[in-house]
């Protein structure tokens, strides 16, 4: 049975897909039998993350629907893409309740049946957003992590703003059950700003946490390989 681990960012955009490609990239160079998996998307980007997974991974675009089984058009949180009134006026149903008995069975399905083709030893799970994201039948992101991993990776930008982010979702996911193994910035700017020479420290003192790389800005990099030695070091044997 594959490991998995759930890929969670502090907010979109801060480099989640570049991460986990590069993770995908030099597993896929190394012979490992890694896979990526993205539960929902939205947005009309092309190539979409989905896409950017898949080919780092070497597997074909062809493999799209059953690596990536909820996708949706429109550029908002999956949720609100599939149904803004769900979460408008009555308060979403809690975990393994009401729709997610749909949405989050039929993923959860679809990723078992995805590990069952490709047998690999390691699954990364990248989410939609940050933690707090609305998501189809409308739940909530943290039932999904829940749900679909026992592990967590946080990815959060490498400039200012990024201690307070960090710290909040790594809050989030033990408060859940589902502590991070550690974390990963993402420079997303050209420019560094002066925060950046000790915001890992501090994020890796105060949350007691690994900080297992920094991913630096500019075109997705062909291999990442202490990226993936620090993520597999924190794996439990």
């Amino acid at each position: 049975m594959a490991t998995r681990i759930f890929i969670v960012g502090t907010d979109t955009g801060v480099g989640k897909t570049a991460v986990t490609a590069a993770l995908l990239r030099t597993a896929n160079a190394r012979g490992l039998k890694v896979v990526p998996f993205k539960p929902a998307q939205s947005g009309s980007d092309r190539p979409s993350d989905a896409e950017r997974l898949l080919s780092a991974a070497g597997l074909p675009q062809g493999e799209l629907t059953a690596a990536c089984p909820l996708r949706y058009e429109q550029p908002l949180a999956p949720g609100l893409a599939e149904d803004p009134s769900l979460f408008l006026g009555a308060r979403p149903k809690p975990l393994l309740a009401g729709g997610t008995e749909n949405a989050l069975a039929r993923v959860a399905a679809a990723l078992a049946a995805w590990e069952a083709r490709h047998c690999p030893t390691l699954t990364l799970v990248e989410g939609a957003g940050g933690l707090h994201v609305p998501m189809p039948g409308g739940t909530w992101q943290p039932a999904w992590i829940a749900a679909l991993a026992p592990w967590t990776i946080v990815v959060g930008r490498a400039g200012l703003g990024t201690i307070n982010h960090c710290s909040s979702t790594i809050a989030g996911l033990r408060a859940l059950g589902r502590p991070p193994l550690g974390f990963v910035l993402s420079q997303t700017t050209a420019e560094a700003d002066p925060s950046t020479a000790d915001n890992a420290a501090v994020i890796a003192t105060a949350s007691e946490l690994p900080h297992l790389g920094t991913l630096p800005h500019g075109p997705e990099p062909a291999l990442a390989p202490a990226l993936l030695d620090a993520l597999l070091a924190c794996l439990p044997r």
